[in-house]
């Protein structure tokens, strides 16, 4: 398959339509933003890693040298962007959902790394065992989270019994438990939605548009951030890219998975000749 202009972008609203042609008349200011897993590559089952598109790479290059702000907010890690190849000059990355920030070689953590994980480490084993699924993987690669994956198709009682356990474990430690992709994470109260916000907030400038691409439930709080600023006269283009029917009901343009997402960012790479 190939991303070309022959690929499908859905534009199912009037605000995404106007949000489009905001962008073409002055990218210099617009801001982009983008998930990462189903969005920009597929959602795979951990230990593996993802296969990114080399093409994104250069496509992200230009629209940092053409917009306003171009980037990822996205559960991984900077390191993890980094070893996919995406790190590339100028482009921002709230990593952990917000925890971490990157610009231009340089990384901040705008949320402390929480005290309690060591407490996490020491009971997830006693947890996993509580729900009968003590082969589960625990990822501990990222400096705020720890991830706990189990395999696709688990019966859905075991699955709702280790949320309970580790939903348990959140509440005893300070956290949250934050259910994903055959994955639920703990790490500290942090959303995309107030990751967005302030970074939009943090800007010296005022945006011409903001666009945001997602494809699951906790791109939806980045959306909220969308509707807030398009309630101030702000263009705002939200962009699903999968089934997911809560995404879709709040999308303006619906594109069809990372192959989409690259697809509608070689297009707006167009708009900024």
């Amino acid at each position: 398959m190939h991303a070309d202009n022959n690929h499908v972008l859905t534009f199912i609203s009037e605000a995404g339509k106007k949000a489009w042609e905001a962008f073409a008349e002055n990218p210099e200011r617009a801001v982009i933003m983008l998930d990462g897993d189903g969005t920009m590559w597929d959602v795979v089952k951990f230990p593996t890693m993802p296969t990114v598109d080399g093409r994104y790479r250069p496509v992200l290059d230009r629209l940092v040298a053409q917009t306003g702000a171009t980037g990822m907010l996205t559960g991984r890690s900077v390191g993890q962007v980094r070893s996919f190849g995406l790190l590339g000059e100028g482009l921002h990355v709230l990593g952990q959902f917000g925890c971490e920030w990157y610009h231009h070689g340089r990384l901040t953590q705008p949320v402390d790394r929480p005290a309690t994980l060591s407490v996490v480490d020491a009971k997830l084993s006693e947890v996993l065992a509580a729900a009968g699924l003590a082969d589960a993987s625990i990822e501990g690669v990222k400096s705020h989270f720890r991830a706990v994956h189990y395999e696709a198709g688990t019966d859905p009682d075991t699955v709702a019994g280790l949320v309970a356990g580790l939903t348990h474990l959140a509440d005893e430690t300070g956290l949250v438990c934050l259910p994903g992709h055959n994955v639920i994470e703990l790490g500290p109260k942090v959303n995309k939605r107030d990751a967005l916000a302030w970074f939009v907030a943090a800007l010296p400038w005022e945006p011409s548009v903001v666009l945001y691409a997602g494809d699951s439930e906790p791109d939806l709080a980045a959306f909220d951030v969308l509707d807030a600023l398009r309630a101030k006269g702000v263009p705002t283009l939200k962009v699903g890219t999968s089934d997911n029917t809560a995404v879709k009901a709040r999308s303006d343009l619906l594109v069809d998975g990372p192959l989409g997402t690259l697809t509608m960012l070689m297009r707006l790479c167009k708009l900024t000749r």
